[in-house]
């Protein structure tokens, strides 16, 4: 057996390097290509601070449109939402009894029984308050916006990606309470060699592959990156080119993006490339 082992070991690694190599061929010239799934957040905020009151929602949970997802707390903004509506209360009664004024006197004018001083302060008046109620009803606009900002609905349906705030903390303005991921912004990125680039356009169907899928995900292409991903420390030329590497993006429709997990790795088949000579792509 020892004198059999001197001609073995070279056997067994040329049996190696010949598995090494035939793996570690391009897989690109074949039509597939080496990516990962990626999701990008919906960060939802106020841009008004104040203490996290209620949190309805935790990470993983899936949400639909609408519903609530965060709230803060307003006592401010509603007593200055409820001062607004009475200065515009206000306002609408007194530009009634002006209005009503303005035509008395204007009826009196007409049968020449009153001066045009009167008129003309009469007018005056109505002017002055129909200026008031605008400017009342605008702010009552901004205390209900003001108050609406606190009381945030999921602006899309999806995954609760992460949260990032506990009731009873202080949220500052503009800060993140949590992130949504909709399945409309779940994306296949893979690369592409310098080679191939050219044979990619947009809308170009593909095929998603990722483990524990039984089935291909249908996606086309949605994005080709004009730059090179990876570069050489070296001056390009006719033998290197064919090692650049550029990002391509695919979508694909919400039900089957929602199937792909972000950050795994997928594979993506392309049966038939495009322009590809001998073949005619669309």
């Amino acid at each position: 057996m020892k004198r059999l082992l001197p001609l073995i070991i070279p056997v067994l690694l040329i049996v190696a390097v010949s598995i090494y190599l035939k793996r570690s061929r391009p897989v690109e010239s074949e039509g597939v290509y080496s990516g990962y799934a990626e999701g990008e957040l919906v960060y939802v905020s106020s841009p008004i601070g104040g203490e996290l009151q209620k949190l309805p929602v935790a990470r993983g949970d899936q949400v639909e449109k609408g519903t609530l997802i965060f709230l803060l707390e307003r006592e401010e903004e509603k007593a200055e939402r409820a001062e607004a509506e009475e200065n515009l209360q206000e306002s609408l009664t007194r530009r009634e009894k002006a209005q009503l004024d303005f035509n008395r006197a204007k009826s009196l004018r007409e049968k020449r029984v009153t001066s045009p001083e009167d008129f003309d302060s009469a007018q005056m008046t109505l002017l002055s308050v129909q200026h008031a109620t605008a400017a009342r009803g605008q702010a009552l606009e901004q205390a209900n916006w003001r108050f609406n900002q606190k009381e945030r609905m999921a602006p899309a349906s999806g995954l609760v990606y992460d949260t990032y705030h506990r009731p009873g903390e202080w949220v500052s303005p503009g800060s993140p309470v949590l992130s949504l991921l909709p399945p409309e912004y779940i994306k296949a990125r893979f690369f592409v060699p310098e080679s191939d680039l050219g044979k990619f356009t947009a809308g170009a169907p593909v095929e998603i592959r990722m483990d524990g899928l039984p089935d291909p995900l249908p996606g086309k292409v949605s994005f080709v990156s004009p730059n090179a991903e990876y570069t050489l420390p070296i001056i390009y030329s006719r033998e290197n080119r064919n090692k650049l590497v550029f990002l391509v993006e695919a979508s694909l429709a919400p039900e089957d993006a929602a199937k792909l997990h972000p950050g795994s790795p997928i594979e993506v088949h392309v049966k038939t490339l495009p322009n590809e000579p001998g073949t005619t792509g669309n």
